[in-house]
């Protein structure tokens, strides 16, 4: 990055583990590329994607504004009077739209993006440069002219419509152009960390590992200005006018330190400050995990605190699902890697509190990883395309700026490339693979609408019924939340549904049909067609239940009937819904079951009934039923699952592990008889004996359902 960085002019201060970070929390002064103005950035409040800042611009010709309550996530200062802000409409840690502000404070232009990350101002405060999902974008603040260039790994602008990035699939190479022409090539001897111009572009810095590179254009010729030895590597690069700042990391033996020097642009070192040296951060190994495949990124190895879940509904502007779950945590506490990778991306989202890094699996194909965001800058103790074993110290947490939510951002997620930008797909919820999850507070019902716990409408409407004469195709609304160690209420993991007639509990209509399972793939960074579908299938948003998600209130209507089961989210299930009119009238017992992550479980039930002008009579129309039985239970091992059923069916049989994942799934087809029985050997699909816990046995046929608990002792 260059000196235009948002918010940490000094952000380099030392690319160093452990360094407390105070400026979230009060204001911050940036200067502008060629040093004619300056800002201070002084946050008065906000929410989870932008804050609200007083700005206060002095000019090096004795001019000063103070322009107040301005609203972003990222606030740069050029040289041309432009005030620089990023932020968004739709608040998914991506900023998707630019500001241009004059310095009396009108806005004077705007451009929409997506995946706007590492924006950065040209070396001569002309021109803004900021990653999109399509690539590299340019930005003439002058003139608003805006040209598009492929995406590039670290990259840099210069004065001229000068562009410099190194190739994200060959990162050896660095790419020239001028004005969205190719403008040459230059081989690099090591994939460069950060890129600077010299204010007048006749430079190219280059920040690698172990050197500082100077390569003076057009004749591309490099010059080594410095170079650290074995235990040292260069962490960052900032012009600061003529000169260069540039942070260095240290190691010896598990204690790490860290140095800025400043050079002349001939590489002659005028200055070095030196930071006493500071135990490298370990986790504790000694924390044994239970269940789940990977540990907490925060020490202990425990249970913590929870702010948000997967897929819980929020709205800071605009609704959308939560794309991973928040583990809380102290100011600048380590964060560790859960499992072994490569780094595949360190990027910023916008400003200082929204750096992140990707750790992935090796390789340049479709592959899987875990983000790990809201990481303060200077502590981050990784570059892209570096070995990761799990366990490994990343950064500390940045200080949160306000309603004391400092948090690690934690999720699976999966992307294409040797590098990533910040555009990858969730495909599940990794809260689920948590280890040592002991939280035993179960979710919480509350009434969905005055006089009744669960709310019922006609389906795919805001037309509400009396509970006490429903009449055909109803959707029904449930309230609940969960809270996961802390005061902030989060969405469930997992509903499922009941219905049978009053009295007769051995009889449902509905049998325990699944709702909703909070595992599903997510689009939300992609801003893609999955995560506004499913805001509008899963949760009821009208003047009657609305939801709300955001820091100051929490209200979560969940559509337990727009599902057909499956855990396949489509359009078709926005037409599901429990049809009355196919019974006969009478009382129905509605009850919902609301799981959470740990496998803690409440169940709520209310008593409704249909007037369809249907006879009353229910034996006519009531499905037959599956008996289930399992022994030994509990069990040390294996066990026999034997069934019987009315008439002579298929069936099939599904196991879900403690964390809720199937793990075993096996198909009968039509049998002589109306039993049968399978021993099960306690092992999943793959073959591999399963752990102690709590598992559910699942039996379903044409007639009817079944769900049985099996404790496994060993």
């Amino acid at each position: 990055m260059t000196a235009s960085q948002p918010f940490r002019a000094a952000s380099l201060t030392l690319g160093l583990a452990l360094i407390a970070a105070c400026a979230a929390v009060g204001a911050e002064t940036v200067l502008s590329p060629a040093g004619t103005a300056t800002m201070e950035i002084r946050p008065t409040g906000g929410d989870f994607h932008r804050i609200f800042a007083d700005l206060r611009i002095v000019t090096s010709g004795g001019g000063e504004t103070l322009l107040e309550g301005i609203e972003g996530s990222a606030f740069l200062i050029s040289d041309v009077g432009r005030i620089v802000v990023l932020t968004t409409d739709h608040p998914r840690h991506i900023p998707s739209r630019i500001v241009l502000y004059d310095l009396e404070g009108r806005i004077v232009g705007r451009e929409s993006g997506h995946a706007l990350t590492d924006a950065a101002l040209s070396s001569d405060g002309t021109r803004l440069a900021c990653r999109t999902r399509e690539g590299v974008l340019l930005l003439d603040l002058r003139t608003g002219e805006v040209s598009m260039h492929r995406n590039l790994a670290p990259f840099a602008a210069g004065p001229s419509g000068l562009l410099a990035g190194a190739d994200p699939e060959r990162p050896h190479r660095i790419l020239l152009f001028e004005n969205g022409r190719p403008a040459g090539e230059i081989r690099s001897v090591a994939p460069p960390r950060r890129l600077a111009f010299s204010r007048d572009g006749a430079s190219l810095f280059s920040l690698e590992a172990r050197a500082v590179v100077r390569i003076d254009l057009p004749s591309l010729e490099r010059t080594v200005l410095y170079r650290v030895g074995d235990g040292a590597e260069l962490r960052g690069l900032v012009l600061e006018g003529p000169h260069l700042r540039i942070a260095i990391r240290e190691r010896d033996g598990e204690r790490l330190a860290g140095a800025r020097i400043l050079l002349d642009a001939g590489g002659t070192l005028l200055s070095r400050e030196t930071e006493p040296a500071r135990p490298l951060p370990r986790r504790d190994r000694s924390a044994a995990g239970a269940r789940g495949t990977i540990p907490w990124p925060l020490e202990p190895n425990a249970q913590h605190p929870v702010g948000n879940t997967y897929g819980e509904y929020q709205n800071y502007g605009s609704p959308y699902l939560h794309p991973g779950h928040d583990v809380m945590g102290d100011p600048d506490q380590p964060v560790f890697a859960v499992a072994d990778g490569v780094v595949k991306a360190v990027l910023t989202t916008g400003g200082q509190w929204h750096w992140r890094i990707a750790v992935g699996e090796p390789g340049n194909g479709t592959s899987r990883g875990y983000l790990y965001a809201h990481i303060d800058e200077p502590t981050i103790a990784v570059s892209i395309g570096e070995a990761v074993v799990a366990g490994q110290y990343l950064g500390n947490l940045v200080p949160w700026p306000i309603y004391d939510f400092t948090h690690c951002h934690f999720a699976e997620i999966e992307d294409t490339g040797a590098q990533w930008f910040g555009d990858w797909l969730c495909p599940g919820n990794a809260h689920l693979d948590m280890e040592n999850q002991t939280e035993t507070e179960a979710p919480i019902f509350e009434p969905a609408i005055a006089g009744g716990l669960f709310a019922f409408c006609d389906n795919q409407s805001s037309n509400y019924q009396d509970p006490d004469a429903l009449t055909g195709a109803v959707d029904i609304i449930a309230r609940v939340g969960d809270r996961i160690g802390s005061s902030w209420l989060c969405t469930v993991q997992e509903l499922r549904y009941t219905i049978y007639p009053a009295g007769r509990p051995e009889q449902p209509v509905v049998d325990d049909k699944l709702a909703v399972r909070f595992d599903m793939a997510l689009d939300t960074y992609q801003n893609g067609p999955i995560d506004p579908f499913l805001v509008d299938l899963l949760y009821k948003r009208d003047a009657t239940c609305r939801t709300y998600g955001d820091y100051d209130r929490r209200e979560f209507y969940h559509i337990v009937t727009n599902s057909n089961g499956d855990e396949v989210y489509d359009e078709s299930d926005l037409w599901e819904a429990w049809d009355t009119a196919s019974l006969p009238d009478g009382e129905y017992v509605v009850r919902v079951t609301a799981y959470d992550v740990a496998g803690n479980a409440a169940s709520d039930s209310m008593t409704v009934t249909t007037a369809n002008g249907n006879p009353s009579s229910v034996e006519e129309v009531l499905p037959q039923i599956v008996r289930l039985t399992l022994h030994p239970n509990p069990a040390n091992g294996g066990t026999t699952i034997s069934w019987s059923t009315a008439g002579v069916d298929p069936v099939r049989i599904e196991l879900f592990g403690p964390n809720g994942r199937k793990i075993r799934s096996l198909s009968f087809g039509e049998r002589a008889g109306t039993s049968g029985r399978f021993l099960w050997d306690g092992r999943d699909d793959a073959g591999r004996s399963v752990a102690p816990g709590v598992y559910l046995v699942r039996i379903t046929s044409p007639n009817g359902a079944e769900t049985a608990r099996l404790q496994i002792l060993r």
